[in-house]
């Protein structure tokens, strides 16, 4: 086996035992744990989820590119380029997807909106998700099977891997068998892999999930 093949087969092992620790460990979370979390009130446990999100999601992605990637986290995730140009499609889109998903609701569904909205559903169904989720799968995910792989199998792969993340809270909600739901994610993740691709920003994908969120918790 030559040199560059044991490096790309250690590659893949590095990045596979990530993922089996990261689900792994956000599976136990959600499973397990997620009641002990919110029994701290209204304040406290949504900072406290928001803190779990973050040493779970966001600080192991950033130790694997630091130190394994040998790359600087920012500039990896494509979080210092760009900028102008994320954030202008970000928001355009943001309000295209928003606007499509409340005419649907609203049209066929005769759905009514409500903005009474919680601390915990700021902070963490709209900014940490946007964050959090994105960095881990569009970030560094995608990026990485990118390397290996042409975009649109590994944007395939990547939504998949998004699908199946949903799976432990949907289980712990009882609605894991909701199948719309499972393709209706794997093609937003689709989505927000090729407009992450499209446009070389973090923030544009982070914007667009972020407000896709907050877009279904007011409808």
């Amino acid at each position: 086996m030559s040199v560059a093949n044991k490096v790309k087969n250690s590659d893949v092992s590095i990045m596979l035992g990530y993922l089996v620790l990261f689900y792994l460990a956000w599976t136990i979370k959600e499973l397990w744990l997620i009641e002990d979390i919110y029994s701290f009130g209204e304040i406290i446990s949504p900072l406290l989820e928001a803190l779990v999100k973050s040493l779970v999601w966001i600080v192991p992605a950033g130790v694997y590119i630091k130190y394994y990637l040998h790359s600087n986290p920012i500039s990896y995730l494509k979080m210092n380029v760009n900028v102008n140009k994320g954030l202008f499609w970000g928001i355009v889109l943001s309000l295209l997807l928003g606007l499509c998903l409340i005419l649907e609701a609203y049209i066929f569904n005769g759905a009514s909106f409500h903005f009474s909205l919680s601390f915990d559903d700021y902070l963490n169904t709209f900014l940490m998700a946007g964050i959090a989720e994105e960095i881990v799968f569009r970030g560094l995910i995608l990026q990485e099977l990118n390397k290996r792989l042409a975009f649109w199998k590994a944007n395939v792969i990547t939504a998949l891997l998004f699908l199946v993340i949903h799976y432990p809270i949907w289980i712990y909600n009882d609605v894991i068998f909701q199948f719309g739901s499972h393709i209706y994610v794997f093609l937003i993740g689709l989505l927000f892999g090729f407009v992450y691709k499209k446009t070389g920003s973090l923030w544009s994908v982070i914007l667009m999930h972020a407000f896709h969120n907050y877009v279904l918790s007011i409808i």
